[in-house]
């Protein structure tokens, strides 16, 4: 096994006090190693984007502990976690957060002027099969179309861990299975740590590593001996 990406003991999550508490997350240990496609696969509510958050420097644990490689990201102050946000950390939402003025290019654009070792924005937006629509506006390209955008967005500034938050829940099976194929591209040719937050069962069979989660805790980790590709999976 590689070394750990990530390295989270006893992950606990409340948000509020008392009788209106919230117990997101209830003692989570996990070990992500690095360079594995991952999806975290669980109903809504059950933690799993709580530990997204947590693991992407969003937010932090009430208690508990996470390492990121070497470094202790509970252990990190408010200008750390950005900077590790920054250089090591590229986030994928299910809606994509594309600024309407600004092209293809300029999207990408937005993230490649403040990344530390960035990928050109044109050699991201044909990694991921845009290289005709650089000069489209987000007005002009499809939901599918829109979705690889904020994934070349998310590459360009070649992270060390991808996050997607259901990348495909709001895309139709054609042009999910599409999305997903760029994301299994980008774990296989840049070597990037991919982990997909999903409700969607289907999601689990292009994975290295299932983690299946409910009620803030971790049921069951699964370890596929035999991957499908994108265009395979039942929807």
């Amino acid at each position: 096994m590689s070394r750990p990406a990530f390295d989270a003991k006893g992950l606990t999550k409340v948000y509020g006090e008392g009788s209106a508490a919230v117990h997101a997350l209830r003692g989570v240990d996990l070990t992500i190693p690095e360079g594995e496609f991952v999806v975290l696969l669980g109903p809504s509510g059950s933690g799993k984007s709580t530990l997204l958050n947590i693991l992407g420097g969003l937010d932090r644990p009430t208690e508990g502990s996470v390492h990121f490689e070497d470094k202790s990201l509970t252990d990190m102050n408010d200008a750390e976690l950005t900077r590790y946000r920054r250089d090591h950390v590229g986030f994928v939402f299910q809606f994509y957060n594309l600024m309407p003025s600004l092209n293809a290019r300029e999207n990408v654009e937005l993230v490649t002027e403040i990344a530390r070792n960035p990928m050109d924005a044109s050699e991201a937006l044909a990694l991921v099969g845009l290289d005709q629509r650089e000069t489209h506006f987000p007005s002009e390209m499809s939901g599918g179309e829109q979705q690889r955008v904020a994934i070349a967005r998310a590459v360009a500034k070649q992270p060390t861990v991808l996050f997607c938050d259901e990348p495909t829940g709001a895309l139709d099976s054609t042009t999910g299975r599409a999305v997903l194929k760029v994301l299994t591209d980008v774990n296989e040719k840049l070597g990037t740590t991919v982990i997909i937050v999903t409700h969607a069962a289907s999601t689990a069979q292009l994975a290295d590593r299932v983690i299946h989660f409910a009620d803030g805790t971790i049921r069951e980790v699964v370890l596929n001996e035999t991957k499908l590709t994108a265009e395979d999976i039942e929807w």
